[in-house]
């Protein structure tokens, strides 16, 4: 799984995508930090489950501070090479059944700033 999203027809958008999965969340990493050892606590089993989906596709979440969280990315054009990437929380707006999704605004190592979402179907577009 690790990289193989790179042959699909449009890479940079399941690299964003699988990004979006390993920074956009409350999920807290508890143990090594390696992926065969790490293990994560999250509010709910689909939180958990789609930081683990992001690590096995190569966007590996393993540090968090209440201002950074640090992502190993494996997304570089060279298989096989990975890259330590700190990302600036600037706010977070935790899932809550009314709104019925979670966003996070992010500064990159770049100084860009962007915004993730992620939630219900029903309100995502």
């Amino acid at each position: 799984m690790r990289g193989g999203w790179r042959n699909e027809p449009n890479p940079e958008c399941c690299k964003e995508f699988f990004r979006c999965l390993a920074i956009c969340h409350t999920v807290l990493p508890e143990g090594e930090e390696s992926p065969e050892k790490i293990r994560y606590q999250a509010a709910s089993p689909d939180e958990s489950a789609l930081v683990t989906a992001a690590k096995n596709f190569g966007f590996f979440f393993y540090r968090w501070t209440p201002t950074m969280i640090f992502v190993c990315e494996s997304h570089l054009e060279k298989m096989g090479k990975v890259q330590d990437v700190s990302y600036e929380i600037l706010n977070v707006l935790e899932f809550n059944s009314t709104r019925k999704r979670q966003s996070v605004v992010c500064r990159y190592p770049d100084g860009r700033l962007v915004l993730y979402c992620k939630g219900a179907d029903t309100v995502i577009y």
